[in-house]
């Protein structure tokens, strides 16, 4: 009886573990483009004529508006959307690659080519992937000349050192390229394309002019270029599109209309007590005073100037999630909206900027999405973009690395009947799957067990009763046996 219980487990559960499971393993999956408009403000296309961003939106998905990490400047951000981390963690802490010890300093695109700065324990979906055995490219994506633990993606292009990131027909040209070439040539799996407007347009003339509002609407016909290149290639049922930014742009307040904020000029405070800053260059400051000095420079910045804002590295509030890396240093400064830290003298020309506080509705970026996974109409409320990461690991169908984001802020965007999913989740279901078996099996054996004790309790009391007649019979013939 036993021997048949165990064959019956067995049985059942290598059943469950050969069935088919519903959902991931019988999806086939789709393509994703990851696109970035730099400098792209939630709000831009309400002052503005967007008919193909409002048709995309009309055939998949639009946020309210998306929260980046902090630091909201460009590289870092970026990363974050490749890793799923905060900054603190993926530890690209900067656009300028730096070193105190030297006081070496690399603007944003000579840092892009500094491997240890950005090869630095985490992992860009590139690399994920194609270690999955996908396919990947990168266009100008911020991180894409880098190496990362001895690997690149696969297909890449990056930016000439003077790129002239607003050329319309440069666009195209590498719409074409990514659509036209990686995608249906090649067959690649996943690529990120970058633009670097309107930033730069924000940047030079402000978030709130025509200029402004003239390069949105040049946005807006790529986005349609883009929907028209893929469905011309075939490519409309079988490629996810993102379209996202790092962050927004607010106008920066100048001279006449308040008080700027000129480091050299706040009492107690001198640059001979700095060993190495990184100063003007917006909203935000990084500090390392010299050897005893820290608490002298932190008392006299501290409530220096009533839009400046000073934290000791340790003491930076929680929700910005940038104290905790060691590239970090001892003192971060930080304005508010429409400030500028300057350091000997004001310097910066911009009349838009970013950099500021990650809870400020200027830096808010929008988000959209269309394909075959996602579903249409659909407006959701905001959610954090280090959460971009593992819906992208989902619709590629990997297992993503360790991150900070969750599936749970973007899995009502998706087509449930897609069934897409991770290799985790797959795993997920299989581990759900044995243990319905097991629970299947264990009843069964109880039932076996209650089935076992009834059977041994009634032969114990059949054979009772017929030793008892044996009993019986034996003092009868005795009987007989003495009447003789």
């Amino acid at each position: 009886m036993m021997l048949l219980a165990v064959s019956l487990f067995l049985l059942l559960v290598s059943s469950s573990l050969g069935a088919p499971l519903s959902g991931p393993l019988m999806r086939t999956r789709n393509k994703l483009l990851l696109i970035s408009f730099d400098g792209f403000r939630w709000d831009y296309d309400r002052d503005v004529d967007t008919p193909n961003l409002d048709a995309m939106a009309l055939d998949g998905v639009k946020a309210t508006y998306v929260t980046p990490p902090f630091l909201t400047i460009t590289s870092p951000v970026h990363f974050t959307l490749l890793t799923g981390r905060y900054i603190e963690n993926h530890g690209v802490i900067h656009n300028m690659w730096f070193n105190t010890t030297t006081q070496e300093k690399k603007q944003y695109y000579m840092a892009q080519f500094v491997d240890e700065y950005w090869d630095n324990g985490s992992l860009p979906i590139w690399i994920t992937a194609q270690r999955q055995g996908l396919k990947t490219g990168s266009l100008h994506f911020p991180g894409t000349a880098a190496t990362y633990q001895g690997e690149k993606v696969q297909v890449s292009q990056v930016e000439a050192r003077f790129y002239d990131h607003s050329n319309e027909t440069e666009w195209r040209m590498n719409i074409d390229k990514v659509v036209g070439t990686w995608f249906a040539e090649q067959d690649l799996d996943f690529v990120s394309l970058y633009f670097g407007e309107p930033d730069e347009t924000g940047h030079e003339y402000g978030p709130d002019t025509p200029e402004r509002r003239e390069m949105v609407k040049q946005v807006d016909r790529t986005v349609g270029y883009i929907r028209t290149a893929v469905q011309k290639h075939g490519l409309t049922d079988h490629l996810n599109i993102i379209i996202t930014a790092d962050h927004g742009m607010s106008t920066v307040l100048k001279k006449g209309l308040v008080n700027e904020i000129i480091l050299s000029k706040i009492p107690g405070f001198s640059f001979r007590d700095i060993k190495f800053h990184l100063i003007d260059y917006g909203p935000t400051g990084l500090m390392l005073p010299k050897e005893g000095m820290l608490d002298k420079v932190y008392n006299a910045l501290k409530g220096g100037h009533p839009n400046l804002r000073v934290y000791k590295k340790e003491d930076m509030p929680e929700r910005l999630h940038y104290s905790k890396h060691p590239r970090l240093l001892p003192l971060i400064l930080m304005a508010d909206p429409g400030y500028v830290i300057n350091g000997l003298f004001p310097v910066q020309s911009s009349k838009g900027e970013h950099g500021y506080d990650n809870q400020v509705m200027d830096m808010k970026p929008f988000f959209r999405a269309v394909g075959p996974d996602f579903h249409k109409n659909l407006l959701v409320g905001p959610f954090e973009t280090v959460s971009v990461y593992p819906l992208m690991c989902h619709l590629l169908g990997i297992t993503p690395e360790i991150h900070d984001g969750s599936l749970d802020d973007t899995r009502h965007m998706l087509v449930s009947s897609k069934g897409t999913g991770t290799d985790e989740e797959t795993q997920d279901s299989v581990r759900a799957n044995v243990f319905i078996a097991l629970a299947a099996v264990a009843g069964f054996l109880v039932v076996v067990g209650m089935v076992v004790t009834a059977h041994s309790t009634y032969k114990r009391r059949k054979d009772s009763v017929k030793s008892k007649e044996d009993i019986f019979d034996d003092k009868k013939e005795t009987s007989t046996q003495t009447s003789f």
